[in-house]
Order: structure tokens, then sequence, then C-alpha cells
């Protein structure tokens, strides 16, 4: 019981997260609208760089690689407290920029980062964006130190089913903002969503306040070394060679490869499906919220259910390679000019829930496969690393390609854009079929049940 109940409250920690982190993506049609209409009048290529700001830190200060060390190093409670506390400061400095700055002042940047970056942006876009870094470094460190804190707990028992619980719930905060957003800007004005964003994280902060409190209480009753908090002896041993090891792990690269592609090819999407269906299929935003939340509510229950399949059947990198070809086929399908019709849109995004539930079900519980414990901080913090170098790029990348084939009264063709999407979830369906092949000749079990191979689990996690 003890451990479904940290489960829960890291699980909602982490479910505020991801409210915040798409509490914009339903709003981009509104941003981008003259402020005579209640819009900010930001240019695609200006929402793209703010969309894809989310990893500036994390790629550009290593912020991922030394929170991984942290985490290894400092143990559960002082990087999860860290982390909490920074998104919270970037959802309020965020809120502050789109409230209180004024959509009509201009600055210069000398970095373009080859065109990717507008050079001349809203003095509002670039402080909105320091926030939405800000709160990027503190969410992927959260999500590394909750990944450690569920694997601790649930190593050799229902470690997929519980990963795949804190997904579905983090799949619920990205539902309940893309769903919800529209309804509180139309009400309160465009800046509400976020204050409301960052009033959740506040409340996400105190939680982990109360995980802080219950495992303190847990360590001072037992004498069992039931505290998954502070570092253990096998986290205390990390080294440099450690650090070597996973570099030079073929398995690891794989999962980090797939990891980068898939996420590029949906996270990303999810920032500008909204304006797709506006654009491509003429309904208000309201309406396209509503649609695009069709994505993240069905994963709430295929999550747990494909993480049961593989605690109990196996069949990991089979699940990945699926789920990476139906989000292929997908974008292939909504770049196409047919069936330009909503429930030819609501079916599609049907399959893409369907797809985000079967790839991070399988891929997030199989890397304590590949990774002994005590080097499984710094290891997720690389994969979350390379995720975020496509988190920034392609979002900015996208936001430039809509630009270029936005006509004269405002109405974009996103033909092209799908097609780059499409790209990305071919690269990650050949990635998914390597890993596959590989498994087969290291031996890394990612086809066995996980409850099953709870004897090897224990057994890796002593090295």
């Amino acid at each position: 019981m003890r451990r479904w109940t940290v489960l829960f409250i890291v699980a909602f920690v982490m479910m505020m997260g991801y409210v915040f982190w798409d509490i914009v993506s339903p709003l981009s049609t509104t941003l981008k609208a003259p402020v005579s209409e209640g819009g900010m009048g930001w240019t695609s290529e200006e929402y793209g760089f703010y969309a894809g700001s989310y990893s500036i830190f994390n790629i550009f200060l290593l912020m991922l690689f030394w929170g991984g060390l942290i985490l290894d190093k400092c143990g559960i409670r002082f990087t999860g407290l860290l982390a909490t506390g920074m998104m919270l400061v970037g959802s309020v400095v965020n809120y502050f920029a789109v409230q209180y700055l004024s959509p009509t002042d201009y600055t210069d940047l000398p970095i373009t980062l080859f065109g990717l970056i507008p050079a001349h942006m809203k003095v509002q876009v670039l402080v909105s964006a320091l926030g939405f870094g800000m709160f990027g470094v503190g969410c992927d460190i959260t999500g590394i130190t909750v990944s450690k804190v569920v694997t601790k707990w649930f190593t050799g028992h229902e470690l997929a089913s519980a990963m795949g619980v804190q997904v579905a719930m983090a799949r619920l905060g990205t539902a309940s903002a893309i769903s919800m957003s529209p309804v509180i800007a139309n009400a309160y004005g465009v800046s509400a969503p976020l204050l409301a964003g960052a009033a959740l994280l506040l409340m996400g902060f105190v939680m982990f306040i109360v995980y802080l409190i219950m495992d303190s209480r847990e360590t001072s009753r037992t004498r069992d070394s039931r505290d998954i908090s502070a570092p253990s002896k096998s986290d205390e041993s990390f080294t440099f060679k450690d650090l070597l090891r996973i570099l030079r792990n073929p398995g690891f690269w794989l999962i980090a490869i797939l990891c980068v592609l898939f996420y590029s090819s949906l996270r990303p999407f999810l920032k500008f499906a909204s304006d797709l269906l506006v654009n491509k299929y003429g309904i208000d935003t309201v309406t396209a919220g509503w649609i695009v939340s069709i994505l993240p509510y069905g994963t709430i229950v295929l999550t747990p259910l494909f993480g049961l399949t593989y605690d109990r059947w196996g069949r990991g990198s089979l699940l990945m390679l699926i789920g990476c070809g139906i989000v292929t086929l997908c974008h292939l399908l909504l770049a196409l000019p047919i069936l330009q019709s909503t429930w030819f849109a609501s079916l599609m995004m049907l399959l893409y829930g369907v797809s985000y539930s079967l790839v991070p079900s399988a891929m997030w519980p199989s890397v304590p496969k590949i990774v002994p414990l005590k080097q499984l901080g710094t290891a997720y913090s690389i994969i979350y690393f390379v995720q975020n170098i496509g988190l920034m790029l392609v979002p900015m990348l996208v936001g430039n390609v809509i630009g270029s084939h936005t006509d004269s009264t405002g109405h974009a063709d996103f033909t092209i854009p799908m097609l780059v999407f499409a790209g990305f979830g071919i690269a990650s369906t050949f990635f998914a079929f390597l890993l596959m092949q590989v498994d087969k000749k290291k031996g890394y079990g990612l086809s066995e049940a996980n409850v099953k191979g709870e004897k090897t689990n224990e057994s890796d996690t002593s090295d």
C-alpha cells in the first residue's frame, strides 16, 4: 500500500507539470491573433521559439546532465524540492510576461540559431520563453526524480504498471490543459490559463513536501534501509567509470535515439495540433481543443493497460515498434488533402493516443533492464537531454515552416509541417526495429515479462 501511496503523490506532482507544459498549446491561434481582437500578435516563428524554449537551458547549460548527477549524489529529497520549486518560479515568470508586458515592444537578438530564432522579437515572447525555459529545467529534472522514485519502489514488482499509472496521470494533465485552457482564456483572457497553471504547480510543490514528510517518517520508523530518498551505498559509489559504461551501452543509445525521434514526432505536434484543426477544418479554437484532447484522454486508460501487458507478458520492443508505426501513419494521413472532416480528425487523435500509450509504457520501464539502478538517474538525465534537443529544435523548425506556408489572410497550409512530423515518425520506427534486433543479440530482456524477471532485476541493481 505504501508503494501505491508514494506513486500517487509523485504522479500528482508530475501531472501538475504536464498541465502547465501544455496550457498554451491550444492558444496558439489566439496568441497569433491581432491585439485588437484579444490576441498578442505573435508570429508563427515567435510561437515556435516559445514552444522550443522549454528545452533551451536543458541543452545549452547542460541542466539535465547536472540534474542527473545531483540526483545520484544528493538523493531524491533535495533534487525533487529544487526541481519542483524551479517549475513554480518559471511558471510565474511566464505568466508575468503575458499579463504585464506589452506585445508592441521589440528587441533584436544577436543569435538566431541558423534562422530558427527570430532576429527581431517581442520582449513579451522573450521573457515568456525565459520563464518557460526555467519551467522546462524543473519539469524534466522532476521527471527524472519521479522515474527513480517509481523504479526503486517497484523494481521486482509491477514496475511497468506503476510507470503506466504515472504516465496516465501525466496525460490527464495534458488532456485537462488542452481541453480547458481555451475555455478559461475565452472567459478571463489569454493570460488566465497561465495563472491557473501556476496555481496548480503550487499545489504540486506542496504535495512533494507531503512526500518528504511521509518519507522522513518512514525512515525514522524502520531500520531496514527503506529510505529511498537518501542515496544508497550503490548510489554513492557512482563514478565516472559508471558514466562511461552508460555511454558505451548500445541498448542505451538506441533507447535514447528512439526517445528523441518519437517525442519529436508527437510532443511538438501537440503544440500545433489545435492550429492545424482551425486552419484545415475551419472550426473554432474551443472545439479544436476538445478534439485534440482526445489524444491524451485516450492514453489515461491505455497506458496502464499496456504497462500491465508488459509486466505480465513482455514484448516491450514490439510494443514500441507498433506505437512508432501508428504515429507515422497518422501524420501521413493528416498530411494528405483527403477526408477533411472533424470525425476523421477525431479518429486520428484516437490513434495518436494509442501510439502515445504504447511507446512510453514500454520504453521507460525498459531503461532499468539496460542500465543498473545506481546509474539510473544519470541515464535518465542523458535520455532527457537528447530528447530535449528535439523538443527545442523541432517546434522552431515547424514554426518557421508554417510561417513560410501562411498566406496574406493568415491561413496556413499544414501539408509540409505534417510531412516533417512524419519523417521523425519513420525514423523512430526504424530505430525501434533496430532495438528489437539488438535486444535479441544482447539479451537485455525487453521482450520478457517484468514480474517474471524479478530476480534478474534485483541482481542487476546490485552491481
